[in-house]
C-alpha cells in the first residue's frame, strides 16, 4: 500500500494565521488546503487539543512551517497574537504569503507589508486555493484553464435543459477532478435551483457524489440526494 505525502511526512505545511472573529473563512481555507494529500494545513482552532499548552502547540507549528499565511483583515491586523505569529515567521525566513480576501480584505502591513499578497474569493475557497497551489507550482495545471470554463458554464445554468447539457460537459473532465473540484461541484448544485431540479442532471451527479461519498459532509450529500 502507498503511503500518503502526509504519513510520509512529506506535504507541505501551511500555517495559517487569523483573528478568531475569522476562524469560518480559516477552517473553509484548511478543508480547501487539505482536499490534496500534500498538504498540511494548520489553524489554531481547529488543530490544538483542547488542554494542552497552545503556546507551544503553536510555536512547534511555526517552527516546521514552509508557509506562513496571515488572513488579511483588519480583524487580523488588530490582534494581538497575529502580530507576534508574524514577527516569528519573518525572524525565521518562513515564506509568507498573504491571503487577501475579495470581501472585507486589507492590505498587508507590519513585517510582511513587503510581501505580495494572493486575493482569494470567499464565496469560491476552493478555487482560489486550487489556483494559488498551481501558481505555487505544488500541483500541475493539466485541464485547469477548460476546468474552470466549464464550471463556470455549469454554474451559470439557468434551465432544466442547460443545467443537463452543462454537466454532461463538464464530467467530460472527470479525469481531472480532485476532492475540490468535486465539494466545488456539489455546493454549485446546491445553490443553483435550476441544476437542483434537473431530472437529467441530477442522475449524472449523483453517480459521481456517490464515488466521493466517504470524503463529502454527510449533511451535503444527503441534501442533494
Amino acid at each position: 500500500m502507498l503511503s500518503s505525502a502526509k504519513e510520509m511526512n512529506l506535504a507541505y505545511k501551511i500555517f495559517i494565521s487569523y483573528s478568531t472573529k475569522d476562524k469560518d473563512i480559516a477552517g473553509e481555507l484548511k478543508r480547501s488546503f487539505e482536499d490534496y494529500d500534500v498538504i498540511e494545513c494548520f489553524i489554531a482552532h481547529d488543530d490544538i487539543v483542547h488542554g494542552s499548552e497552545w503556546e507551544k502547540e503553536i510555536l512547534d507549528k511555526l517552527q516546521v512551517a514552509r508557509y506562513f499565511m496571515p488572513l488579511q483583515t483588519d480583524n487580523l491586523t488588530q490582534s494581538y497574537w497575529c502580530q507576534q505569529e508574524s514577527g516569528i515567521a519573518y525572524a525565521k525566513g518562513i515564506k509568507i504569503i498573504p491571503l487577501i480576501p475579495d470581501d472585507g480584505g486589507t492590505e498587508p502591513v507590519g513585517f510582511y507589508a513587503k510581501y505580495q499578497g494572493f486575493k482569494i474569493k470567499v464565496n469560491d475557497l476552493r478555487m482560489s486555493v486550487k489556483l494559488w497551489l498551481i501558481k505555487e507550482g505544488i500541483i500541475q495545471q493539466d485541464n485547469s484553464e477548460e476546468l474552470e470554463k466549464r464550471m463556470i458554464i455549469f454554474s451559470s445554468s439557468d434551465s432544466w435543459s442547460e443545467a443537463a447539457e452543462n454537466t454532461r460537459s463538464l464530467l467530460e473532465l472527470e479525469e481531472c477532478f480532485v476532492l475540490g473540484d468535486v465539494l466545488r461541484i456539489l455546493d454549485i448544485a446546491i445553490s443553483n435551483d435550476q441544476i437542483w431540479c434537473s431530472y437529467a442532471a441530477k442522475p449524472i451527479l449523483k453517480k459521481l457524489f456517490v464515488k466521493y461519498a466517504t470524503h463529502i459532509p454527510r449533511e451535503k450529500i444527503e441534501k442533494f440526494l
